[in-house]
């Protein structure tokens, strides 16, 4: 076999790895995708491929860390994986050369920090919420991605909520 077939061959293997893994995120069935996503990482993926699989990943240990049952410890765990995901996702998704990646992935830290905050409340997570978002609606109003605006705004005013919460407490 080539280096051509078999990079197309590598290619297919993981074209249908992700399309299980989106299929069991479908299903609900977060570990297993997890475990599938994290096997992906392991394989040598072009650097735009990565940055969809961290993303992906990272949405779905943020998901896990959410559910009920799940310890303070083991959440915060994976919200930090999450976390430092997401900010290796950035390094592909440039506001320059891919402005809806990064402003979704943007968006997804914020959610993130909000999932911390949910936690540990520290006021620090939702500062940093609130910085992950910054630019964000610009990037995705100039693009006209409407449903994407109100997802980033609906994100925005849930922060704002927590502020004004937060304020009622002192």
């Amino acid at each position: 076999m080539n280096a051509v077939s078999k990079s197309r061959a590598a290619g297919e293997t993981v074209a249908a790895k992700l399309a299980r893994a989106k299929t069991l995120i479908g299903k609900r069935d977060f570990d297993a995708a997890v475990r599938l996503y994290t096997d992906l990482l392991q394989t040598d993926l072009p650097a735009d491929l990565r940055s969809e699989v961290e993303t992906n990943l990272a949405v779905a240990l943020c998901t896990l860390a959410q559910l009920p049952d799940v310890s303070k410890d083991r959440a915060l765990s994976q919200l930090d994986q999450a976390r430092e995901l997401l900010k290796a996702a950035l390094k592909h998704r440039r506001k320059t050369t891919a402005p809806l990646d990064w402003a979704s992935c943007r968006a997804n830290l914020a959610l993130v920090y909000m999932a911390r905050y949910g936690v540990t409340r520290n006021e620090n997570d939702v500062l940093a919420a609130h910085l992950a978002l910054d630019g964000t609606e610009e990037v995705l109003k100039q693009r006209g991605e409407t449903d994407l605006v109100g997802w980033v705004s609906a994100i925005r005013d849930h922060l704002l909520e927590l502020r004004d919460r937060r304020a009622r407490r002192r």
